[in-house]
């Protein structure tokens, strides 16, 4: 399975509000105002404000075999909420980065983006490990891990965001404890496609 799916960015998954759809230079001036955001730039490296930047890096990126980049979208009404990305994907290793992950203010997009972000890395690029890399003064991102079953494997890398170094902390699913995450973040998924409804 793995060797046709590589080198592929036409994967998709929906669940029952959001889906994941691949990221499209189209996209460029969605990606530059999401990240731009002064509410949610705290934690990301800079971006620049030029679509055409965005553009350009969407292009490079398409040509990677180890990058699976999303938009998250509302399946009943078509808006975007943000973006998801599974990464640094290593075949001999079996393990990729779950990251890229921001959504736009007051989105209930969280638990079902994430479900299907690792559904797709478990079960169509055939993954053996997923790991995030978070801020640790991010306590919220770090909480929503935790509570969903992520194991903390102990500080990551340091993260240095305009100049000042930053402490981060790696969690990860195992394709043998996901199906314990799954039924957590299904849980919460269910939940807050409920409310949403009309």
């Amino acid at each position: 399975m793995w060797p046709a799916i590589v080198a592929r960015h036409d994967l998709t998954a929906s669940g029952y509000r959001f889906r994941l759809r691949p990221l499209q230079v189209t996209d460029a001036a969605f990606v530059v105002k999401l990240r731009r955001d002064p509410t949610l730039s705290r934690y990301i490296n800079p971006t620049s404000p030029s679509e055409a930047d965005q553009r350009a890096w969407t292009e490079a990126y398409l040509l990677r075999d180890n990058d699976y980049c999303f938009v998250v979208e509302d399946a009943v009404n078509g808006e975007r909420e943000g973006t998801i990305s599974t990464y640094n994907v290593d075949p001999v290793a079996r393990q990729g980065e779950m990251g890229r992950w921001i959504l736009r203010p007051g989105s209930f997009a969280a638990p079902e983006s994430a479900l299907l972000a690792y559904r797709l890395a478990f079960e169509s690029l055939g993954l053996r490990r997923v790991y995030c890399r978070t801020l640790r003064d991010n306590e919220h991102v770090v909480s929503f891990h935790r509570s969903s079953g992520l194991v903390e494997a102990g500080p990551a890398p340091a993260v240095v965001l305009d100049g000042t170094s930053h402490e981060a902390v790696e969690q990860y699913v195992t394709d043998k404890s996901w199906p314990d995450v799954e039924r957590a973040l299904e849980r919460s998924a269910t939940a807050a496609a409920r409310l949403l409804r009309p």
